[in-house]
């Protein structure tokens, strides 16, 4: 992420360039919200995968090669009182490209809308900076996404229309989420995940993947934290195992060595 004047625009194409000149692991190029011709850029760059990232200052547009995202829900599990949740902005529309999106949403309503203009990967959304976001925010969206999916399961055809027209998507869509109890496209928790047992929380709870927050790096040890989180996450349904990275870890990284 480059800032110039202010303004957090996605990074130059040099240093995407390099990056993948040294590494074999995939890359994702970071775009602002909306912002076609950055999307283009990156695909020309052969980036594995395309990020519109909401820490990025947006843009918004009226023209064709963007979707609004628009809709307000209100009404909470059970009949109790809910959120209200207002998108505003304009996304790419993903359909021309040939490379993948990852877009992130906050709820269910958003995850639908960013599937219906394209996306072919969700996470949940960051508010802040990875480095400060706060895990447990990534938790809430990941429970509300999966109780809204129950709920929805759990509508009559009379039911799923109404929310057809709450989230303004297409019916199949609705009626595929319903029925098969799961987004349609894989679903990774992102923001502040940078303990292993977190990392084995999320999977457990549905996620399809994790991206790791930054913060691991700079741990006492990143190669040994980033090699359990891996592991937490191929091996989430093993208490020993994850028994062993809690020991090992304890806190924000590992414990020193004892002097003397």
């Amino acid at each position: 992420m480059v800032t110039n004047e202010g303004a957090a625009r996605s990074t130059d194409l040099n240093t995407i360039n390099n990056v993948m000149d040294r590494v074999v692991i995939p890359v994702i190029g970071r775009v602002r919200v909306g912002h076609v011709m950055e999307a283009k850029a990156m695909e020309f760059a052969k980036v594995t995968c395309i990020e519109e990232n909401e820490l990025l200052n947006p843009i918004t547009t009226k023209y064709n090669q963007a979707f609004p995202l628009k809709f307000r829900f209100k009404d909470g599990p059970n009949g109790t009182d809910g959120y209200e949740h207002t998108v505003d902005k304009a996304c790419i529309d993903k359909q021309p490209f040939k490379v993948p999106f990852l877009c992130g949403a906050a709820d269910l309503g958003e995850a639908l809308q960013q599937i219906r203009s394209g996306a072919s990967m969700i996470r949940t959304k960051i508010t802040t900076s990875e480095d400060t976001h706060d895990v447990s925010k990534t938790f809430e969206i990941v429970r509300r996404i999966f109780d809204e999916i129950e709920q929805l399961s759990l509508e009559d055809e009379v039911g799923l229309y109404s929310r057809q027209a709450t989230y303004n998507v297409d019916f199949e869509l609705i009626q595929m989420v319903a029925q098969e109890k799961r987004l349609p496209v894989p679903f990774f928790a992102a923001g502040g995940i940078f303990m292993p047992i977190d990392a084995a929380m999320l999977m457990s709870l549905g996620c399809n993947g994790i991206i790791v927050c930054s913060r691991a790096f700079k741990t006492l040890d990143p190669e040994s934290r980033i090699s359990d989180i891996v592991s937490a996450i191929k091996h989430y349904r093993e208490p020993a195992r994850l028994a062993r990275m809690i020991e090992r870890t304890g806190g924000y990284g590992p414990k020193p060595k004892p002097t003397g």
